[in-house]
């Protein structure tokens, strides 16, 4: 028997799937529409539920500063008297615990902007000492209007009030004591825009509106605007009718079309919660499914023979190409394919051109990493020479600081104390430190040499604070220093003098080390600069056999670790030589990740 072709093949399954999905879609949507809006219905009451939870949770939170007067005699005793006929340190000292109290109790929630407590003398207690003065005038004339009622059934209350051009919503509450006797009145201010976020959050999975009221004024408004002023009108007054008749959901018609209409009432706040979807919202998702689902049926069928020979030719073929090419993958490199003799679409064309692309960054990455590891593994052995048996270094050093202070030779005590710093920072094993600390490391160097050379030079530091905690590359300063007293100072004159400096640039960090010794003529430094900047062109390696940690290994380091743009650069200064190091930024509480 003749086998079909790959295209009648493609052909036939893509007809036989059109018309089985175009089916089963007309079959499904049938039978399931009575069940979509039964299930948008229980999504409508599901959502007003956790509204009207969220409204209950948010606002008990604000319990702890209703009930003040009950957990705290001091305050409720503060707030029986009138704090202004007090000495003024007993004033000071009932208005600062006051304060204090009200922001205790108001830091542990995040949406409470502001607390204040007036009492019936007007003395004003907030959380907020740069209250708005209007504010504090008009929570002062409500305390006087709450003092005229006693014993209120409803003990919570909205003000509403607007302040510091945030929107804010603010809650009062009469204060009593144990004789349900009102004393002060509790306003508690919440960010409008963070309660409105809280509300969307609830309600985001869920097609529609949401009306939140406050008596007939709309306090909280989610989902689209559709609705004008007379529709709202309409909209509330169903939901009072259903509160009355105790309907949770209920339909109304309006201009031809159906809505779904969900009302509750929050208990603690007496807030009106009301949902309205059109019913064609609720099958907007599957109807759009079918609509598209039908285009793309009938254009599959136009165009599945032509597309097939399309995709055979010039798509499939080409792929089977590509893939049997990078199967020759050998080793840890990744295979680069010759377009020079395949015939491609553009498209399959800029797949293999990306694909090689990823390729040759991946292979550089791959050997670049390779590098890295060998060079940290030759600066770890080669540090590793220098640090036979630490503890008794440590200990040695440490008894001849001891035998120096007690023969009274400071000199002695302070060379000791440096070098056993400088061990213990260098046999450390993280590869980064804080600028700061390996500016402190310098600074016991330094230490050293000017002991060591008598003063015959000075120092000076000009480091930018807000740099200090960066971290950097370990042990970059002490080898650029150390050049100094090499090939820079003459130690018979007493006028030398080093310039550290250290700032933040729009690349990252730059650090200077100047000095005025005899400097380095062009030539050379041209030359070294060349040496240094080809490091750039290629992934370097650390030649094991150099005898010091030197300006080429620091130069080494900072380009494999920030990238090619940093490193090392020698300049002419006026007198002298100045050496700039350029460091990008990464904060020290990655460290630990690195390590």
């Amino acid at each position: 028997m003749k086998k079909r072709s790959f295209r009648s093949s493609f052909v036939s399954v893509i007809l036989v799937i059109t018309i089985a999905i175009f089916t089963v879609n007309l079959v499904v949507y049938g039978i399931n529409i009575k069940e979509i809006r039964q299930a948008e219905v229980l999504k409508m009451k599901t959502a007003g539920e956790r509204i009207d939870d969220m409204i209950t949770i948010s606002l008990n939170n604000i319990k702890g500063l209703k009930q003040i007067c009950y957990t705290d005699n001091y305050a409720r005793n503060i707030l029986l008297e009138n704090n202004e006929k007090n000495d003024i340190g007993t004033k000071f000292e009932n208005q600062n615990y006051m304060d204090n109290a009200l922001k205790h109790i108001a830091s542990m929630d995040t949406l409470i902007l502001r607390a204040t407590i007036v009492n019936e003398y007007g003395n004003i207690y907030c959380t907020d000492t740069s209250i708005p003065e209007e504010y504090v005038k008009t929570i002062r004339n409500m305390t006087k209007e709450w003092m005229l009622f006693e014993g209120k059934e409803n003990e919570y209350y909205y003000g509403g009030l607007q302040g510091d051009n945030t929107n804010i919503l603010t809650f009062l509450y009469p204060l009593y004591t144990y004789g349900n006797t009102p004393i002060a009145l509790l306003a508690v201010d919440i960010n409008y825009k963070t309660f409105q976020s809280i509300l969307e959050n609830v309600f985001y999975e869920n097609s529609g509106e949401c009306f939140i009221l406050t008596g007939e004024q709309e306090l909280f408004h989610i989902g689209e605007d559709l609705y004008q002023k007379e529709e709202k009108g309409y909209i509330f007054d169903k939901s009072q009718k259903m509160m009355k008749e105790n309907l949770i959901v209920d339909t109304f018609q309006s201009k031809g079309k159906i809505f779904y209409i969900s009302s509750r009432q929050n208990m603690l706040s007496g807030w009106k919660i009301i949902q309205v979807i059109p019913e064609e919202r609720m099958f907007e998702e599957v109807n759009q499914k079918i609509k598209w689902n039908s285009i793309f049926l009938l254009g599959a069928l136009i165009l599945v023979v032509s597309f097939s020979v399309y995709y055979t030719k010039k798509i499939i073929e080409p792929l089977e190409e590509f893939c049997k090419k990078i199967s020759h993958t050998k080793g840890n490199q990744l295979q680069i394919i010759n377009l020079e003799h395949m015939k491609l679409t553009r498209e399959i064309t800029n797949v293999i051109e990306n694909y090689n692309e990823i390729a040759n960054k991946m292979n550089e990455y791959l050997v670049r990493e390779i590098i890295y590891e060998k060079n940290q593994r030759k600066i770890q052995s080669k540090m590793l020479r220098y640090q036979i048996n630490p503890h008794f270094l440590y200990n040695t050093l440490n008894l001849i600081a001891s035998m120096g202070e007690l023969s009274d030779f400071p000199e002695i005590v302070e060379i000791t104390k440096n070098l056993s710093c400088i061990m213990q920072y260098n046999v450390k094993g993280s590869r980064f430190v804080s600028l700061k600390t390996e500016v402190e490391m310098v600074k016991a160097y330094l230490e050293i040499q000017r002991i060591r050379f008598h003063d015959c030079f000075s120092v000076e530091y000009e480091i930018e604070r807000q740099i200090e905690q960066v971290r950097i590359v370990k042990f970059i300063l002490q080898p650029i220093v150390e050049n100094i007293f090499e090939h820079g100072f003459t130690m018979d004159e007493n006028d030398n003098k080093i310039w550290i400096k250290a700032f933040k640039c729009e690349d990252g960090i730059v650090i200077l080390v100047k000095d005025n010794g005899c400097g380095i003529d062009s030539e050379k430094r041209e030359e070294l600069n060349r040496i240094l900047c080809e490091r750039t062109r290629r992934i370097s390696y650390i030649d094991e056999e150099e005898k010091s940690i030197g300006i080429n290994n620091v130069n080494t380091r900072i380009k494999n670790y920030y990238g090619e743009k940093y490193g090392v650069k020698v300049d002419k200064a006026d007198k002298g030589t100045e050496i700039q190091l350029l460091l990008g930024i990464e904060n020290l509480e990655e460290e630990n990740k690195d390590k």
